[in-house]
């Protein structure tokens, strides 16, 4: 009986070990950040649909617009930019737009517990599908994009290569929205060169 026990708990602890190794976060890579080139890193995440999407060149649309929060309550600075991201997208058919909530890799527990809890807060399919959370070392991911700073959300213009033609820090106000209007309506309209 105690060597059942034993093996049962052997098979366990091998089981947890590998479920902890398996989770281990997202991947993340890149070239230092350029100022003059500027490139956002290349990384992978689920989205609350529980869809694995490599970051950026496994987004859906050739440009996207990236909405990276970095604390729980900069969901309300998001949310100040999800009108025009959904007016841009419906009016260019090669622009999508994501939400990506970036937090420290706290292992397997915490994505599920963190993941579940976002998923039940969001019953929408469509904007679930536009959630990716990475989870990443922050402080790496900030360098590699040449983020300064947790404080306030990025808000980016990129294509699946990684070319940021457009990027900003915190809440939308009319000036902004209208900046990354004309920068969509530049490089993404039909007669862009």
């Amino acid at each position: 009986m105690r060597r059942l026990l034993r093996s049962i708990a052997l098979l366990l602890t091998g089981l947890a070990i590998g479920l902890l190794a398996s989770c281990s976060g997202s991947p993340l890579a890149g070239k230092p950040y350029d100022p003059a080139a500027p490139r956002f890193p290349t990384t992978a995440g689920d989205n609350l649909n529980e869809r694995r999407i490599e970051i950026p060149a496994g987004l859906d649309a050739p440009y996207n617009i990236l909405m990276v929060a970095f604390l729980r309550e900069q969901q309300a600075d998001v949310d100040t930019w999800l009108d025009t991201a959904r007016e841009i997208a419906a009016d260019h058919a090669n622009v999508e737009y994501y939400e990506l909530p970036t937090v420290r890799n706290g292992g397997p527990l915490f994505k599920m517990f963190l993941d579940g809890g976002m998923r039940s807060g969001i019953p929408a399919f469509a904007a679930r599908e536009r959630t990716i959370t990475l989870y990443l070392d922050t402080q790496k991911f900030r360098d590699l994009a040449g983020i300064d700073g947790q404080d306030r959300i990025w808000v980016g213009l990129v294509d699946r290569e990684g070319k940021v033609y457009w990027s900003i820090r915190g809440r939308a106000d009319e000036a902004k929205r209208q900046e990354l209007k004309d920068v969509v309506r530049r490089i993404a309209s039909p007669d862009a060169p």
